[in-house]
């Protein structure tokens, strides 16, 4: 039985059989569903869990690195949201342009910081 990782959040995921005896998978915490329906995808499937048998490959090992990246991707997102309203905002509240550029530069160091990390994570 092939165990894969989701590629949401990382947990495995065992193989299961639908009805008509074709491989799926179910991510229960993110709801991520992945059928594989034809006869190449499922003889690619049979292959990898093959590979991965022979190789003795820990997926689960791997885990922790999809966590990190996950997180500094979703940390990445919510900077570019940020700066994204800094430039599209009106200054109602009378936020000076000085107030706003430093803002942005702390902001774009934020987000150089945590591309250096992917890049560490790469690496």
């Amino acid at each position: 039985m092939a165990v894969l990782p989701c590629f949401l959040c990382g947990k495995e995921l065992n193989q299961r059989t639908d009805k008509n005896r074709k491989p799926y998978f179910v991510c229960d915490p993110c709801g991520m569903q992945v059928f594989i329906r034809r006869a190449i995808g499922i003889e690619n499937l049979e292959r990898l869990t093959r590979v991965l048998k022979r190789r003795d490959l820990h997926l689960h090992m791997h885990a922790q690195t999809l966590f990190q990246i996950q997180a500094i991707l979703g940390e990445l997102y919510g900077v570019e949201d940020e700066l994204t309203k800094l430039d599209d905002s009106i200054s109602i509240f009378s936020k000076t342009s000085r107030e706003k550029a430093r803002a942005r530069k702390l902001l774009k160091q934020r987000l150089q910081k945590l591309l250096d990390d992917l890049e560490r994570i790469a690496e």
